[in-house]
């Protein structure tokens, strides 16, 4: 009967979760079509809408059904140098804990994020930026970090099926190093157990984000974003045990 009960109720929180995404989706498509493209995409209303992002996806991270949330800041961070954000990759969940933390972020997606019938124009209004052009993308990142925006990658490049921290592509590293800025790496933990990346179905738990110390660009130039790239991984993966 138990069991019965549990399915019932997280199958309840799952509908409710995906119905209230849908929403929220349509919601920011208005919002992005009313101050941007009617009201012109200008940096003012760019960052508007950053804002408006920041705000609902804090609401959201802190409101899954049947979750708990923590967030870390013990370097007392403050997003407001540009940089390199990288994030270790668990759960659709992940991108909202990212974009919390500050309006000033542009993400690289992949192509089918940005072209996604649901929220693409939400992604295309916020600026981020298809990772597959990388030409094109390099340029227009710099634009944006001229104008204070940090870039956000997951280096795994996909989620983990087991939670486990994977590879890093050194495309993180090749950018920073290249547009000389800093590395801020954030760990998130729990968000692959209550959003697994083989299951649609929401599981209870907690959910926790940390950020940790930031690389200098010194330091990122002293190795090589090669080995930075196997720096930072021995880092995530030692954080996760």
């Amino acid at each position: 009967m138990k069991r019965i009960i549990y399915i019932v109720r997280q199958s309840l929180y799952t509908i409710f979760s995906f119905c209230y995404f849908l929403v929220l989706a349509l919601d920011m498509t208005i919002r992005g079509f009313l101050i941007i493209t009617c009201g012109g995409a200008t940096d003012e209303n760019k960052r508007r809408y950053h804002r408006i992002l920041q705000r609902k996806s804090r609401f959201v991270i802190n409101h899954v059904p049947g979750t708990t949330f923590s967030f870390s800041n013990p370097h007392n961070e403050s997003f407001g140098k540009p940089s390199v954000i990288i994030c270790n990759h668990q759960s659709h969940l992940d991108l909202m804990a990212v974009m919390m933390l500050t309006p000033n972020l542009i993400i690289l997606t992949k192509d089918w994020v940005w072209r996604n019938p649901f929220y693409g124009l939400v992604i295309r209004y916020a600026d981020y930026f298809p990772i597959s052009d990388t030409e094109a993308m390099t340029d227009n990142i710099r634009k944006m970090v001229m104008k204070g925006y940090s870039v956000m990658i997951f280096p795994e490049g996909t989620r983990s099926a087991d939670c486990h921290i994977q590879r890093f592509h050194r495309g993180a590293f090749y950018l920073a190093e290249q547009l000389q800025l800093d590395i801020l790496p954030l760990f998130i933990d729990g968000f692959g157990k209550v959003l697994p990346k083989t299951s649609f179905h929401l599981h209870p738990g907690h959910m926790s984000l940390e950020v940790m110390p930031r690389v200098g660009y010194d330091e990122i130039k002293a190795i090589g974003y090669r080995e930075m790239a196997k720096k930072m991984h021995r880092i995530y993966v030692k954080k996760e045990t």
